[in-house]
């Protein structure tokens, strides 16, 4: 393939190398923990880290999990080809934030859970738990394969490797340090990653500005090419790139903090409810700042393209491919550095999938192992668990192969976390904020939400379609520019072509109504027509859970309870005590009973917003 101005790029033996390296530092990682401290012997070692764990590797493994190559290549993409509006989900991240910091991971974390799921179980009953570990699993498995297949693409366009084969290797590394490391070689593989995506997005940054004539440049192109548009707000339901689709639309994927399990059991395994406080901050931080960068990259990207586009010329066949395809065009004549590059991405991918694959084996062996076998010594449950993890993996290969005919990574995502995802929240908010709604209604509200869910999903693939890119030339490009050998590495035309998206695609005219809702809103309507079905047979059926409630578990009456300004301040007191004495014991949080007795009591419970902000003020 040739590059921009006419010079040829090849897949150096520098960055075969580089490559290579890297993922023998991460399995290194994997190795490391398995083989040092307690071998990885116990569940809470292996799944939680004996709840030991600092403020940075969290947050670093919290942001490589949650930010995933979907968002690295999804959000460069999306700029180039639609717009910054994809930004505006950091407005529903903010609040998902904000609610667990105030409310879900004191919850869960003074409860010493394992799994997020636990809560529904207290809350409501086991069915609804079982509903809700089914989702979560449902979920990840395409999940999974949307991660793997969004990287493997990328690196198979880059080294010449069929994507099936770049598939399976990457659930191969993955597996191997999940399973041999557990937890604690999960975060610092994340954090390595992390640091990898932030170094390749950086320096996609500078070199694309170089190469345009500077970032205030790179602006102007971008925005003469109507990139720069915040603001494209419309009440238009069947828009995808929609500001206030985003922004509302996104609440129940953006809230994942709420009821997450990967990121869930990032918060009970911190040595203290000060460690897990800081960690959300620093996510949600980090979130805003990383998104900054990655729009950078993709105005830089699209003012290095100007008038010369890939895709105009059939040298990309899919949005997903810009970055990778930018990689290796304007860093090819650096050795080692697409090497090094692409690794970042193919990092942001193998950091989700370890997350996924360990929470799934702790649900299932939470859930339906420990149930099932009474007596279970931990040690066999420990060897169980490693099990599942590659079980696990295999799903993930199974899932990454179905995903070719699905369309686009970020609206794939879009579809998935609405049907599965939206449901769930409900739940969650139903149990925090409806104190009179039982099972009875939560049952009647997950049913309905998921047949909604199912239908919209299963009528996006009967009647597909896409949102058209903004106008793209290729007018002013070299005549010798993209007609080089198509055989050569690096080519993206080795991409199979029954992976094509065709761009310009809108709604068929034949397209029933109820199906031309756009992809963003799914989550929203379900979550939404959860709660409200759940209310309404709340209220037909006359359930009424209040009095039944241990008021750990529900928001208002967690507030009623601390009434007067005297338990207030032994409250605001007792929890920077706890703050500057290290925070609850670091080897697990209370026992059920403790919370039980101390709820009778009414002297611990969620802090009160003040005492939220002394605790934030201290820890910043």
């Amino acid at each position: 393939m040739e590059g921009k101005f006419g010079s040829r790029v090849f897949f150096q033996a520098a960055d075969y190398v580089v490559c290579g390296l890297m993922l023998l530092a991460m399995m290194g990682i994997g190795l490391y923990y398995g083989f040092s401290g307690g071998h990885q012997r116990t569940s809470s070692e292996y799944i939680l880290a004996n709840r030991k764990m600092t403020v940075v590797p969290v947050t670093l493994s919290l942001l490589a999990s949650f930010i995933s190559v979907i968002s690295v290549q999804g959000v460069p993409s999306d700029i180039y080809y639609h717009g910054p509006s994809v930004n505006w989900v950091l407005i529903p991240k903010l609040v998902g934030g904000v609610l667990a910091a105030m409310f879900y991971m004191p919850l869960y974390y003074r409860l010493g859970m394992t799994s997020v799921y636990e809560y529904l179980e207290l809350r409501f009953n086991n069915v609804v738990k079982i509903c809700g570990v089914v989702s979560f699993l449902l979920f990840t498995f395409s999940y999974l394969g949307v991660v793997t297949y969004t990287a493997c693409t990328a690196v198979a366009a880059a080294t010449g490797i069929s994507v099936e084969v770049a598939i399976i290797g990457a659930c191969v590394i993955c597996s191997i340090y999940t399973v041999i490391g557990g937890i604690k070689a999960i975060l610092w593989t994340d954090s390595l990653q992390m640091i990898l995506m932030v170094v390749a997005v950086i320096a996609i940054l500078i070199k694309g500005s170089i190469d345009v004539g500077g970032f205030s440049n790179a602006w102007r192109v971008a925005y003469e090419g109507g990139r720069t548009n915040f603001f494209s707000f419309t009440l238009d339901l069947t828009e995808f790139y929609n500001g206030l689709g985003f922004i509302i639309g996104q609440i129940p994927h953006s809230t994942f903090m709420i009821n997450n399990q990967y990121m869930v059991q990032r918060f009970v395994m911190c040595k203290s409810e000060a460690v897990a406080r800081a960690s959300i901050i620093g996510y949600v931080a980090g979130m805003f700042i990383f998104y900054a960068l990655l729009s950078m990259a993709g105005w830089a990207i699209y003012a290095y393209y100007e008038g010369c586009d890939p895709t105009t010329l059939g040298y990309t066949t899919k949005n997903d491919q810009i970055m990778p395809y930018f990689i290796v065009d304007a860093f090819g004549h650096i050795p080692a550095a697409p090497g090094m590059l692409l690794t970042g991405v193919f990092g942001a991918a193998l950091s989700t999938m370890s997350s996924v694959l360990n929470a799934n084996a702790t649900l299932v062996g939470e859930h339906f192992v420990k149930p099932f076998w009474k007596g279970l010594p931990d040690t066999t449950y420990t060897i169980i668990l490693k099990v599942l993890v590659v079980l696990f993996s295999f799903t993930a290969l199974g899932s990454a192969f179905l995903v070719p005919i699905l369309g686009d990574a970020i609206p794939m995502m879009m579809t998935l976390n609405g049907c599965f995802q939206g449901t769930v929240l409900a739940l969650y908010l139903l149990g925090a904020f409806v104190p009179r709604c039982g099972s009875k209604g939560a049952i009647a509200g997950y049913t309905v939400g998921l047949v909604l869910g199912l239908t919209l999903s299963i009528g996006k693939v009967v009647y597909p379609s896409t949102s058209p890119n903004l106008p793209l030339s290729a007018d002013k490009c070299l005549n010798e520019t993209f007609f080089g050998d198509n055989g050569v590495t690096y080519s993206m035309t080795m991409l199979d072509a029954n992976v094509t998206v065709p761009f310009q695609n809108s709604d068929s005219p034949d397209t029933p109504t109820f199906f031309t809702l756009s992809k963003i809103w799914y989550g929203f309507v379900i979550t939404a027509s959860t709660m409200i079905v759940a209310i309404i047979v709340t209220l037909v059926t006359g359930e009424n859970v209040t009095s039944q409630l241990d008021p750990q578990l529900v928001y208002w009456k967690i507030q009623s309870n601390l009434t007067s300004s005297e338990d207030k301040k032994n409250l605001e007191d007792s929890n920077l005590v706890e703050l500057l004495d290290g925070g609850l014991d670091s080897n697990a949080g209370p026992s059920r009973q403790e919370s039980a007795n101390d709820s009778e009591s009414h002297t611990i419970g969620i802090p009160t917003i003040s005492s939220q902000t002394a605790i934030i003020d201290t820890v910043c």
